[in-house]
């Protein structure tokens, strides 16, 4: 009883601050809309697909006319470019033989290369010739352009045969690993809910532990019939339930006012947030038992939001940040507190699916208390 009058206590101070509407609401939902203006929807990216061509056959044009499509664009390049070819995410290279091969009745090769960088693109050209690829042989079997040779009417048959429909379609059904990544709110949403919970909790947690222990107010309260346990316990619950609120605000407030949805399973989030909230707290009893003043809990508090923040994914997708950037994610909580909000609202995922990030969050908790319990100790004794 004696841990939650502590956690009460500190939770009615904190509703007192005038400032608690704007760092809780109008602060991250002010980031929330500004960044998702920003990222709302994907720009359709056309894939540059440069093609050499050394056939001057009418075959080698019509295959590079079936290759052009909504979202490629295919850059007919001069024979002398070949030797840039490297430097280029991908590129395709007719030989002079292509169309004489095709008549003869015998293999013609086309040469898909591969320069560098640009993997999903160079994929995405790769996809786009070989469908190209099965339509060509089926119009060119169809048309029996070896047997009838190039003729005007066998010109005309093939021409009818590339128009047709391909018989075989690929439908992308619904299925959450197949949902396609979060875009505006989907993204700045759960980004910002992990950013704010931890950089509040620091704050106001760290901030007001310095003030009791200054005001000598953890001097009186360690006086009365309470344990050192009992006084770290309600330090630290009050620290958790304030987190937890504030994302719960954040959530409601993104559901219906910005649309987006919370998943399949939105319940699985609770031991996600659970895991977070109490981390942030513990790290707010940590900067306050490290620090001697407001401004260094502060200055030390943005810091570590911020960097956590960044190295995170919570200000970007961490899918187009650099592989050492990435590795480096994973060593910070807010990559696993974001990865698993992502699973459950983006994803559909229920409890199953987020485990391994809360063992990860548990790991932190179990690291940070290891070092806060006997600092708080020394401090509240000293204070």
């Amino acid at each position: 009883m004696n841990v939650l009058r502590i956690a009460l206590n500190d939770l009615r101070r904190m509703f007192k601050d005038r400032m608690l509407p704007v760092w809780w609401g109008l602060m991250p939902l002010g980031f929330i809309y500004l960044f998702a203006a920003v990222l709302n929807s994907p720009q359709t990216r056309t894939v540059w697909v440069p093609v050499i061509n050394h056939d001057e056959h009418e075959l080698s044009s019509l295959l590079i006319d079936e290759l052009r499509t909504d979202g490629y664009y295919v850059d007919v390049r001069a024979a002398t470019d070949e030797i840039n070819v490297q430097y280029w995410p991908c590129s395709i290279v007719i030989p002079a033989t292509f169309s004489a091969d095709v008549l003869a009745g015998t293999p013609a090769h086309v040469q898909f290369v591969r320069g560098k960088g640009g993997q999903e693109s160079s994929l995405s050209a790769q996809t786009r010739l070989v469908r190209t690829l099965v339509k060509y042989n089926g119009a060119l079997a169809a048309a029996d352009v070896v047997t009838n040779r190039w003729t005007d009417r066998t010109k005309e048959r093939f021409a009818e045969e590339l128009k047709k429909p391909m018989q075989m379609r690929v439908e992308n059904q619904e299925h959450p690993s197949l949902r396609p990544p979060p875009v505006g709110f989907a993204l700045t949403l759960p980004g910002y809910l992990v950013m704010f919970m931890m950089m509040n909790c620091v704050m106001y947690g760290g901030v007001t532990l310095v003030v009791e222990r200054s005001n000598k107010q953890l001097a009186r309260i360690i006086a009365a019939p309470v344990s050192s346990l009992e006084v770290f316990l309600g330090k630290i619950l009050g620290r958790t339930i304030q987190p937890l609120l504030q994302a719960a605000l954040l959530l409601v407030v993104g559901y219906w006012m910005f649309g987006v949805p919370l998943g399949d399973h939105p319940a699985a989030m609770a031991p996600v947030l659970l895991c977070f909230a109490l981390l942030c707290g513990s790290i707010s009893v940590l900067i306050g038992s490290l620090c001697g003043d407001e401004k260094q809990v502060t200055s030390i508090g943005i810091l570590v939001t911020m960097l956590f923040s960044a190295l995170g994914g919570c200000w970007w997708p961490i899918e187009i940040a650099s592989t050492g950037l990435r590795t480096a994610a994973m060593f910070t909580p807010t990559f696993w507190a974001l990865q698993a909000v992502h699973d459950v609202m983006s994803f559909g995922k229920s409890f199953s699916g987020v485990m391994e990030e809360c063992a990860y969050l548990t790991l932190y908790i179990i690291l940070v208390l290891a070092i806060t319990i006997p600092l708080f100790e020394r401090r509240k004794q000293s204070g």
